[in-house]
């Protein structure tokens, strides 16, 4: 079909168990097997346990579903020593618009969402750490940040543009996606390059948060953090947190400080 489900937490050495799955019966035993082929190729057991009820709706409805991830040793790698250290026909595996991968690091956007969403995970492995060595671990992070979400931006790129018509929904963490600097700022370049006649625009892209806490926003109050680019001299560059905010059940009022589309 084409209609795919991107899996984010999945590693791309993981796509045959997810391709057996959906040729399988569907039993439990299916299952087991194919959580077993997940944790063997690097991923999360019980993050593979809890996307089942996807993996599950994607069979009955005749989904394809991607390992999008990059392989686990080859993120050791870039968190150890940056890019440069990995290998040139492992980086050219996960991606297709080198020059734009780099480029984008120098658009002014996309320095606001480091500075105000992508580093604020960054978490120093000591606290004896002097200053050189946490900017060397910091770009080390950054390095294997833009390497996942360029990864699986051109994992659902080439999956897209080989198939008239088609749609990917891609299930990330909130991180990875909030500010419309990950994942899904990426898509559209990665795209066009693929297929110059691409339509595939930022229109074309639309991002939804499921049950947001202000704390997953980086908001410092009860409210969720709508945007950033609020000061003077980065309005230019103001950027909404995403397309829609969607939750199981009706947030408290006080989460939200205004509506985020009041048409």
């Amino acid at each position: 079909g084409n209609t795919a489900i991107g899996l984010v937490f999945a590693p791309q050495g993981s796509q045959a168990s997810l391709d057996g799955y959906l040729a399988s019966s569907g039993s439990e035993e299916a299952e087991i097997t194919l959580v077993e082929g997940l944790k063997a190729a690097g991923a999360e057991e019980e993050l593979a346990k809890r996307h089942l009820p996807i993996l599950r709706f994607a069979k009955k409805k005749r989904c394809s579903l991607l390992a999008l991830a990059p392989e686990p040793s080859d993120l050791e790698t870039v968190k150890r020593g940056g890019l440069q250290s990995l290998d040139p026909e492992r980086r050219d595996a996960y991606v297709s618009d080198a020059q734009g991968f780099i480029a984008l690091t120098q658009d002014p956007q996309f320095k606001l969402y480091t500075d105000k969403s992508l580093l604020k995970d960054y978490i120093p492995s000591s606290s004896s750490l002097d200053e050189a060595a946490t900017k060397a671990e910091q770009g080390n992070f950054f390095a294997e940040r833009i390497l996942v979400h360029e990864a699986c931006a051109t994992a659902v790129s080439r999956w897209a543009t080989s198939r008239a018509d088609s749609l990917v929904v891609t299930v990330a963490p909130i991180s990875d996606v909030r500010f419309m600097g990950g994942i899904n700022r990426r898509v559209p370049r990665v795209c066009q390059l693929l297929n110059s006649e691409s339509l595939v625009d930022e229109e074309a892209v639309t991002t939804i948060l499921l049950n947001p806490s202000a704390r997953e926003t980086l908001s410092e109050s009860r409210f969720l953090r709508l945007e950033i680019g609020t000061a003077p001299n980065n309005w230019a560059y103001q950027t909404k947190v995403a397309d829609y905010l969607w939750f199981s059940s009706m947030p408290k009022v006080n989460m939200l400080p205004r509506m985020m589309n009041e048409q």
